[in-house]
């Protein structure tokens, strides 16, 4: 379109010199005053000329450019003005004799457009005028725009506070009227509602991110302010949020969060905007992490029943807790696998008040400061600390056995682990980002271990020493596969003489733990009715308990019994090999 526009411009010119030369060849006069007249009108031309050129540039150029950097269209536009007046006699002629108007034509044409509107717009002496108007219309609304971005978004706060308007309104309390009827967001009909409601004409000329600063900041200026318990609870909430320790406790928390926004919505409780923003903001928070972390909490968990296939942990004791740089920890036995007491801590500089924080699940709050940090107790440089599991035990199972839940990166520790609390064994040093420890080098199948000991070997850092949230037995319970081939004959509840025998060797494992909950379950094939198949399994769960109660005596175990039938099949029932492994008896051990 420039280019065209370019060409127009310059047929317009060329046109109205070649129409001087004429009427200069048709009639000379001899008269000085003739003369003197025709040179005016030469000198007029061409100064009017000059500026309707200056002005056809400004169509070209906005102002963006510096004056050193102008465009090649009014550069040469620029020569063709020189090229005009090179004539002596101060005509233009010269001009039409270098370029034909055929020539132009077919330029023209090339532009796309008709060679009969070419024409038109030729013969048209007003062609370079019109031009020149819409330049200098273009130009002009260019600097208006340019001026008023620059004025965008500056409302003093006299402006905004002042009621001298012709509704005696402020624009502050115009912007709190329509943000109350129609909500925060800036729209530009709002803009123009709030100018009408003041008599003003500033809000229209914002663009609407300035005036959407503005209502914000206008609107968190008038709110009635958070109360003080709402300040401590909101300030509770963003840490806790962020620093999420379980795929159960963001459940917990997006459950109460919930319930408090309804209850805000009901009228039932009355809270301030700045509350109700911070709870709308965390429910997504929280939601957002519990949708992340319950997808890994599935990855964690698979990846340990694909390692342990023959171990059982329950749907409602396993749980999976945030472990160092956020990883899913999946734990078994839940909050049961965390030790339960601290039987030594010996401190360099005797700060072993907060010893204790190691026991139980992770808890560990962080601040923008060290000083703010809670949950966590320091080993400090050389320091060691010792633990008991006393309603678990450690033990080796497929893949990873005990988790160190530590914040900041791991720092080098030495690590023992022991039966009685007299003999250890040392597993060695962990350090950088191994949270987590197999025994299995280090220990025999099926022992059981009570005691861990953890020595800081002097790294200094923020906060001196293994900085230790809690530890975790992730091998802390065993669950037991029984075939029912061995246990029983076909259709039978009672033990057979070699079921007896492999109840003996199981019984050894388990009175090690001195006390606990023992479940025994009873499955089948899908051979039969499902209430067949549920009461037999039932059957022969009692049986199995019956005698597992003879060989382990004491009042420090519970007991129950599940006939599950063939409601839980670890394989699809589809071959008599599948069907062998389904018909089962597992006894799961668990601390009380």
């Amino acid at each position: 379109m420039k280019n065209y526009i370019l060409l127009v411009a310059i047929t317009a010119l060329f046109y109205s010199c070649a129409e001087a030369v004429k009427e200069d060849s048709s009639s000379e006069v001899d008269s000085e005053n003739r003369i003197n007249s025709e040179e005016n009108q030469s000198e007029a031309s061409t100064e009017d000329l000059e500026v309707s050129l200056e002005q056809l540039g400004g169509l070209f150029n906005t102002g963006d450019k510096e004056e050193n950097n102008v465009s090649p269209e009014t550069e040469a536009l620029k020569k063709l003005l020189q090229m005009s007046g090179s004539s002596e006699d101060g005509s233009m002629g010269s001009l039409q004799e270098m370029i034909s108007m055929e020539v132009i034509l077919d330029l023209l044409e090339d532009s796309g457009v008709s060679r009969e509107e070419m024409e038109k717009l030729i013969n048209n002496p007003d062609s370079l005028k019109i031009l020149a108007q819409e330049a200098i219309k273009n130009r002009e609304e260019a600097r208006l725009a340019k001026e008023g971005n620059i004025a965008k978004g500056k409302i003093s706060k006299e402006q905004l506070a002042s009621k001298n308007t012709a509704t005696g309104v402020s624009l502050e309390e115009a912007i709190l009227l329509v943000q109350a009827e129609s909500g925060p967001e800036a729209t530009m009909a709002k803009l123009k509602k709030i100018d009408s409601l003041a008599g003003t004409n500033v809000m229209e000329q914002m663009d609407l991110t300035e005036a959407s600063y503005l209502m914000q900041d206008v609107a968190g200026k008038n709110e009635v302010p958070a109360s003080e318990d709402e300040l401590e609870k909101i300030e509770a909430l963003r840490k806790l949020s962020g620093q999420l320790h379980s795929d159960k406790e963001a459940v917990e928390l997006l459950a109460q969060l919930e319930k408090t926004e309804e209850a805000i919505a009901s009228g039932e409780l009355k809270a301030s905007p700045r509350y109700q923003r911070t709870i709308e903001h965390q429910r997504k928070t929280v939601k957002i992490f519990k949708k992340d972390f319950e997808r890994k909490a599935k990855t964690a968990k698979k990846k340990f029943k694909q390692l342990n296939p023959n171990l059982y942990f329950g749907e409602e004791a396993g749980q999976t807790y945030v472990g160092h740089m956020r990883k899913a920890v999946y734990l078994p036995l839940g909050k049961l696998s965390f030790a339960d007491r601290v039987v030594k801590a010996n401190h360099p500089k005797l700060m072993t008040q907060q010893k204790n924080n190691v026991l139980g699940e992770p808890d560990v709050i962080k601040g923008f400061d060290v000083e703010d940090i809670t949950g966590i107790h320091s080993l400090g440089l050389g320091g060691t600390l010792t633990i008991q599991f006393i309603d678990n035990a450690l033990t080796n199972v497929n893949g990873p056995d005990l988790y160190i839940f530590e914040i900041g990166q791991i720092e080098p520790t030495n690590l023992e682990i022991s039966k009685d609390g007299k003999t250890w064994v040392r597993v060695g040093k962990i350090d950088g980002g191994v949270s987590e420890v197999d025994i299995a080098p280090f220990v025999k199948q099926g022992e059981l271990f009570y005691y861990v000991r953890l020595t800081d070997l002097k790294m200094d850092s923020g906060l001196p020493g293994a900085d230790v949230d809690a530890i975790a037995a992730i091998g802390a319970a065993m669950r037991l596969n029984l075939d029912s081939k061995v246990l029983f004959a076909t259709g039978k509840s009672v033990l057979k003489p070699e079921g007896i025998d492999a109840l003996k060797v199981l019984a050894k494992s388990i009175s090690v733990l001195k006390k606990g909950s023992v479940i025994v379950e009873g499955h089948t094939d899908d051979v039969g009715s499902a209430e067949s198949n549920q009461r037999l399994s039932l059957a022969r769960a009692k049986s199995v308990s019956a005698e597992l109660k003879k060989l382990i005596p004491g009042a420090g175990f519970r007991w129950k019994e599940k006939g599950l039938g063939e409601s839980k099949p670890l394989v699809e029932n589809d071959s008599d090999k599948n069907r062998a492994k389904n018909r089962r008896v597992e006894v799961l051990v668990l601390p009380n």
